[in-house]
């Protein structure tokens, strides 16, 4: 059997989920990376179906950190939503873009092992922060030809059911299969305080480029998701947007790429002084 180069982890959100247009360009990138050899691990958001689907049952939502804090009723809209209607969905969107899918969620084979999140532990109720990823079965489906098509969900150890952050679930995701994680998001990659693009950002500079407070909201588990997939043994991690896909991966030169060590030049344009050393 010829060995399959290491995967691409794509996260993907409700911009590109959306039925219609979006979604179906989202399918046809991936399509396009499947083509061109690279097997993909699919990991996909919907959150805003979560929350629309939450309104219509009267159930507020509530964000800390960009994470949706999830009471027992939410999580039943959470699992209701994205393990099905969005999961079914993309799974036979791919399937009819000639991408034979296999939808899975992160319960699944006990894909996903969590412990609950928040500080304390618990705070934001049934949102679980993974702690592994056991990802024998996704390679045992892209050996045999088929796209892995996972909702973030996942299970402790005594097998509650937990809602989790679609990029914190692809990082460990990609972590553990050593693949490329791509996190797709509605804006061309991370910008600095100025608002200007960011072409990389070393996560060893992460924590001063939060404290400068050009993230926020939901870029703040992105940067997470970049920081523990390098730390934990994914060769490369990238934030950009669909557009931005080629037939192998990112485009050179778009988006944010992460690395495990600092460009000096690079560092210097976006982080005060204060911490890049300069005066």
């Amino acid at each position: 059997m010829i060995a399959l180069p290491s995967p691409i982890v794509l996260k993907v959100g409700a911009e590109e989920l959306a039925p219609g247009r979006p979604l179906a360009e989202l399918t046809t990138a991936i399509a396009r990376l499947v083509r061109g050899g690279r097997p993909v691990v699919v990991v996909h958001g919907g959150g805003d179906e979560v929350t629309a689907r939450a309104e219509q049952l009267g159930i507020p939502t509530e964000k800390r950190d960009g994470l949706r804090v999830t009471s027992e009723r939410m999580l039943g809209v959470v699992v209701e939503v994205l393990a099905g209607r969005v999961n079914l969905r993309l799974v036979n969107a791919l399937t009819g873009a000639g991408v034979p899918a296999v939808g899975l969620s992160g319960v699944s084979a006990s894909l996903l092992p969590v412990r609950a999140a928040g500080e304390p532990p618990g705070s934001l109720g049934w949102v679980g922060d993974p702690t592994m990823a056991r990802v024998r079965l996704l390679h045992s489906l892209l050996d045999d030809g088929y796209t892995p098509v996972v909702a973030p969900v996942g299970a402790d150890a005594s097998g509650g059911i937990y809602n989790v952050n679609a990029d914190l679930a692809a990082a460990a995701i990609a972590s553990a299969m050593k693949g490329e994680l791509l996190l797709l998001t509605d804006v061309e990659g991370v910008r600095d305080a100025s608002g200007s693009p960011v072409a990389s950002l070393a996560v060893s500079d992460l924590p001063a480029f939060r404290a400068t407070g050009a993230a926020r909201g939901g870029m703040l588990p992105k940067l997470d998701a970049c920081s523990r997939a390098i730390r934990d043994g994914a060769p490369s991690a990238w934030i950009g947007h669909l557009p931005d896909l080629g037939a192998t991966g990112p485009i050179p030169g778009t988006g944010t790429r992460f690395t495990a060590r600092r460009s000096p030049t690079t560092a210097s344009t976006i982080l005060p002084s204060s911490v890049t050393g300069g005066r």
